[in-house]
């Protein structure tokens, strides 16, 4: 026990900054229901009020995504009413396994959803801190850089809005410690990157990028297909997730009208050019009103840090190009081709990079851990890299 009593340190302290944040930001009387911020104007109100009279709304100004976890939960297979009063339904359904969950764990009783979706975003926040803490131990650094978890503004945010980052961040963690055994069942590993995929459909790449770094490190050791020792059961493994989501969500959108297949321009573009008009729209909005003023002084320098932070994750990751260097290099390739929707205002500025940030974040401090930080890491037999000493 106490060998693991920086993770459960690093979790339950987690844990607590996520309860923190979603109470004192309802100051008053707190229902969990606030944290999905379905709006009292949205379509689907009067229906999720019929389901649940005591759920509690918010103004058309605070909504927010948290309606989409609970419509996905309510109709997970977008069979019944729900999924038709939602906006860019297909999108929204392109990634349910979260709410699915929940709405297993609410067994069938809509009254529960808020409920469960307040202990997942709690139970989230703690796994993702574990998660990270175990990870870090086994790349060698100190186990204490869970609480990066606990410190991070964008999971914070999503954990207060009972969004999904944290437990995004919570998977791939694990996914990775996973696949860096070198004697893992396929089976696991299936399931994991089941999970992930269709969790988020971002998180593809980490399959993927396991998958390439697999066979780069097969063709390294003159290891052919037709031969013994090819990692087949591994390869095939990761292919589960991506082959799932593509399963999904052949089925899913088949459910949608065009209208409803409908995604808003301006979320992503080519790499970098999003960020450049996020940086022009943020200086006209210098000169508006007092709150557009707050927002555009603040972008800049707060998408500059985030640049900065992920940049040097990529470099380092191209330049390891281990594992988690490769995750962290396809993550800030994707990060790059984030639109102005996604960039300008600051809840989304923190939330959809958190997870490619702090494991950016993490990627750093273990390459400065190391005492021979400018060779390359050693590998094991099974591909992944050789059992380090543990932090203590």
């Amino acid at each position: 026990m106490r060998g693991r009593l920086p993770e459960l340190i690093c979790g339950g302290a987690s844990a607590v900054s996520a309860l923190l944040a979603q109470i004192m930001s309802r100051p008053g009387s707190f229902h969990p229901s606030l944290l999905l911020n379905v709006a009292d104007t949205d379509q689907i109100a009067g229906y999720v009020k019929d389901l649940d009279p005591d759920f509690q709304f918010t103004t058309a100004y605070d909504h927010y995504d948290g309606v989409y976890l609970w419509t996905m939960a309510h109709d997970p297979l977008a069979l019944g009413q729900a999924h038709d009063l939602i906006d860019l339904a297909a999108y929204r359904y392109g990634h349910p396994l979260y709410s699915w969950l929940a709405g297993a764990l609410s067994l069938g009783q809509p009254q529960a959803l808020p409920w469960v979706f307040w202990l997942l975003s709690v139970v989230s926040m703690a796994a993702a801190a574990v998660g990270v803490s175990l990870l870090a131990r086994r790349l060698g650094a100190s186990a204490w850089l869970g609480l990066l978890v606990a410190a991070s503004p964008g999971l914070l945010f999503s954990a207060s809005t009972a969004l999904t980052e944290p437990a995004q961040l919570a998977l791939t963690s694990a996914l990775l410690i996973l696949w860096l055994r070198p004697r893992t069942s396929p089976f696991g590993l299936a399931a994991l990157s089941v999970v992930l995929c269709l969790t988020k459909e971002q998180l593809i790449l980490m399959p993927l990028t396991l998958g390439l770094h697999q066979l780069i490190d097969a063709v390294r050791r003159n290891r052919r297909p037709w031969r013994p020792g090819f990692p087949w059961g591994r390869l095939l493994a990761l292919a589960a997730g991506p082959l799932a989501l593509g399963a999904w969500l052949y089925y899913v959108r088949g459910r949608f009208t065009a209208e409803q297949l409908a995604y808003d321009s301006g979320n992503v573009g080519w790499p970098i050019s999003g960020w450049l008009e996020t940086f022009s729209y943020a200086a006209q909005l210098r000169h508006g009103d007092a709150m557009s003023s707050q927002v555009g002084s603040t972008a800049v320098p707060g998408l500059l840090a985030v640049a900065v932070i992920v940049l040097a994750g990529a470099v380092i990751g191209l330049l390891r190009r281990d594992e988690l260097g490769l995750v962290v290099l396809a993550q800030a390739i994707l990060i790059s081709t984030l639109g102005w929707r996604t960039l300008l205002f600051p809840h989304e500025m923190f939330r959809i990079p958190a997870m490619t940030l702090l494991l950016a974040m993490l990627l750093i401090v273990v390459q400065l851990s190391r005492p021979d930080a400018g060779q390359s890491p050693p590998v094991s037999q099974g591909g992944g890299l050789a059992e380090v000493p543990l932090s203590k």
